[in-house]
Protein backbone atom coordinates (compact mmCIF):
# COMPACT_ATOMS: atom_id res chain seq x y z
CA UNK A 1 0.00 0.00 0.00
CA UNK A 2 1.48 3.33 -0.71
CA UNK A 3 2.06 5.40 2.60
CA UNK A 4 2.28 9.51 3.01
CA UNK A 5 5.33 10.85 2.69
CA UNK A 6 5.89 12.79 6.51
CA UNK A 7 5.59 9.95 9.40
CA UNK A 8 5.37 11.27 12.77
CA UNK A 9 8.03 12.02 14.87
CA UNK A 10 7.46 8.56 16.90
CA UNK A 11 7.07 6.16 13.45
CA UNK A 12 10.37 4.11 13.24
CA UNK A 13 9.43 3.53 9.35
CA UNK A 14 8.44 0.29 9.95
CA UNK A 15 5.76 0.22 7.35
CA UNK A 16 7.83 0.11 4.63
CA UNK A 17 8.91 -3.35 3.91
CA UNK A 18 12.62 -3.80 2.36
CA UNK A 19 13.70 -1.13 3.79
CA UNK A 20 16.26 -0.96 6.29
CA UNK A 21 15.96 2.75 8.53
CA UNK A 22 18.78 5.13 7.19
CA UNK A 23 20.57 7.56 9.74
CA UNK A 24 19.60 11.22 8.20
CA UNK A 25 23.40 12.17 8.65
CA UNK A 26 23.78 9.81 5.50
CA UNK A 27 20.74 11.66 3.65
CA UNK A 28 20.98 15.16 4.39
CA UNK A 29 18.29 16.46 2.03
CA UNK A 30 15.69 14.94 3.75
CA UNK A 31 13.71 17.40 6.32
CA UNK A 32 14.98 16.01 9.77
CA UNK A 33 12.98 16.75 12.86
CA UNK A 34 13.42 19.74 15.14
CA UNK A 35 16.50 19.52 17.18
CA UNK A 36 18.88 16.69 15.73
CA UNK A 37 22.14 17.54 15.01
CA UNK A 38 22.32 16.24 11.02
CA UNK A 39 25.19 15.66 8.97
CA UNK A 40 23.85 19.58 7.07
CA UNK A 41 23.51 20.50 10.67
CA UNK A 42 27.31 20.51 11.11
CA UNK A 43 28.04 21.24 7.99
CA UNK A 44 26.55 24.62 8.83
CA UNK A 45 27.62 24.81 11.90
CA UNK A 46 31.26 24.35 10.85
CA UNK A 47 31.16 26.49 7.85
CA UNK A 48 30.01 29.47 9.17
CA UNK A 49 32.20 29.47 12.55
CA UNK A 50 35.22 28.67 10.71
CA UNK A 51 34.57 31.41 8.47
CA UNK A 52 33.80 33.39 11.46
CA UNK A 53 36.95 32.31 13.13
CA UNK A 54 39.10 33.45 10.24
CA UNK A 55 37.68 36.62 10.50
CA UNK A 56 38.86 36.67 13.94
CA UNK A 57 41.81 35.90 13.59
CA UNK A 58 42.65 38.08 10.80
CA UNK A 59 41.31 41.02 12.15
CA UNK A 60 44.37 43.40 13.33
CA UNK A 61 46.87 40.69 11.86
CA UNK A 62 46.59 38.96 15.51
CA UNK A 63 44.85 36.47 17.62
CA UNK A 64 44.66 34.60 21.15
CA UNK A 65 45.82 31.25 21.05
CA UNK A 66 42.02 29.68 22.44
CA UNK A 67 40.79 31.34 18.88
CA UNK A 68 43.51 29.57 16.47
CA UNK A 69 43.21 26.22 18.71
CA UNK A 70 39.34 26.22 17.93
CA UNK A 71 39.61 26.98 14.24
CA UNK A 72 42.65 24.24 14.25
CA UNK A 73 39.42 21.64 16.17
CA UNK A 74 37.25 22.72 14.05
CA UNK A 75 39.24 22.77 10.94
CA UNK A 76 40.09 19.18 11.36
CA UNK A 77 36.62 18.13 12.15
CA UNK A 78 35.29 19.51 8.71
CA UNK A 79 37.78 18.28 6.49
CA UNK A 80 37.66 14.81 8.56
CA UNK A 81 33.72 14.96 7.94
CA UNK A 82 34.28 15.92 4.19
CA UNK A 83 36.91 12.86 4.02
CA UNK A 84 35.01 10.46 5.38
CA UNK A 85 31.56 11.10 3.86
CA UNK A 86 32.44 13.33 0.87
CA UNK A 87 31.13 16.80 -0.39
CA UNK A 88 27.68 17.80 1.07
CA UNK A 89 27.47 20.76 -1.67
CA UNK A 90 26.18 19.99 -5.48
CA UNK A 91 26.53 21.94 -8.41
CA UNK A 92 23.37 23.40 -9.97
CA UNK A 93 21.64 22.45 -13.22
CA UNK A 94 22.20 26.10 -14.16
CA UNK A 95 25.75 26.15 -14.23
CA UNK A 96 27.82 25.55 -17.48
CA UNK A 97 28.95 21.75 -17.81
CA UNK A 98 32.45 23.11 -17.58
CA UNK A 99 31.56 24.80 -14.36
CA UNK A 100 29.83 21.61 -13.47
CA UNK A 101 32.79 19.68 -13.89
CA UNK A 102 35.07 22.44 -12.00
CA UNK A 103 32.84 22.79 -9.21
CA UNK A 104 33.20 19.91 -6.90
CA UNK A 105 37.32 20.18 -7.44
CA UNK A 106 37.06 23.86 -6.40
CA UNK A 107 35.93 22.66 -3.09
CA UNK A 108 38.92 20.17 -2.54
CA UNK A 109 40.92 22.66 -3.04
CA UNK A 110 39.29 24.79 -0.65
CA UNK A 111 39.53 22.05 1.76
CA UNK A 112 42.63 21.26 1.45
CA UNK A 113 43.90 25.00 1.65
CA UNK A 114 41.81 24.66 5.28
CA UNK A 115 43.79 21.44 6.38
CA UNK A 116 46.52 22.74 5.64
CA UNK A 117 46.11 26.35 7.43
CA UNK A 118 44.91 24.32 10.30
CA UNK A 119 48.07 22.24 10.24
CA UNK A 120 50.29 25.47 9.56
CA UNK A 121 48.67 27.29 12.76
CA UNK A 122 48.86 24.43 14.91
CA UNK A 123 52.28 23.84 14.22
CA UNK A 124 52.94 27.29 15.14
CA UNK A 125 51.08 27.18 18.24
CA UNK A 126 53.17 23.90 19.23
CA UNK A 127 56.06 25.61 18.37
CA UNK A 128 57.30 23.39 15.40
CA UNK A 129 57.33 26.42 12.67
CA UNK A 130 58.18 30.23 13.05
CA UNK A 131 55.90 32.66 13.22
CA UNK A 132 54.58 33.83 9.96
CA UNK A 133 53.45 31.09 7.62
CA UNK A 134 50.39 30.33 9.32
CA UNK A 135 49.86 34.03 8.94
CA UNK A 136 50.23 33.80 5.22
CA UNK A 137 48.35 30.87 4.73
CA UNK A 138 45.12 32.49 6.71
CA UNK A 139 45.53 35.00 4.31
CA UNK A 140 45.45 32.84 1.15
CA UNK A 141 42.11 31.15 2.72
CA UNK A 142 40.44 34.25 3.94
CA UNK A 143 40.98 35.26 -0.59
CA UNK A 144 39.61 31.45 -1.24
CA UNK A 145 36.93 31.88 0.82
CA UNK A 146 35.85 35.57 -0.24
CA UNK A 147 35.80 34.31 -3.89
CA UNK A 148 34.09 31.52 -2.57
CA UNK A 149 31.45 33.27 -1.38
CA UNK A 150 31.32 35.91 -3.96
CA UNK A 151 30.46 32.49 -6.60
CA UNK A 152 27.59 31.54 -4.44
CA UNK A 153 25.77 35.02 -4.12
CA UNK A 154 25.98 35.68 -7.75
CA UNK A 155 24.65 31.43 -8.26
CA UNK A 156 21.77 32.62 -5.45
CA UNK A 157 21.06 36.20 -7.10
CA UNK A 158 21.79 35.70 -10.98
CA UNK A 159 21.23 32.19 -11.42
CA UNK A 160 18.27 32.24 -8.94
CA UNK A 161 19.39 28.67 -7.80
CA UNK A 162 19.14 28.96 -4.70
CA UNK A 163 22.42 28.37 -3.32
CA UNK A 164 22.72 30.13 -0.14
CA UNK A 165 19.56 27.70 1.04
CA UNK A 166 21.93 24.43 0.85
CA UNK A 167 24.60 26.51 3.72
CA UNK A 168 21.90 28.48 5.81
CA UNK A 169 19.53 27.17 8.88
CA UNK A 170 16.40 26.89 7.36
CA UNK A 171 14.92 30.28 10.07
CA UNK A 172 17.28 32.43 7.09
CA UNK A 173 15.29 30.98 3.79
CA UNK A 174 12.04 33.23 4.10
CA UNK A 175 14.66 36.62 3.95
CA UNK A 176 17.06 34.73 1.21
Amino acid sequence: SKTSRRCSRSCPHRHRRGSARVSPIAQPDRPSPRGRLTRRRIHILLHWSIAFLILAMVKGGTSADWVRWTFVLGSAIWVGIALMRGLIGKPGPKLSPKVRTAYPWMHRALYGVIALSALLNAAELLGWLAPGLAWTSLLILLAMGSFHGIFQFWRHTALYDNALRVITSRFLHGIL
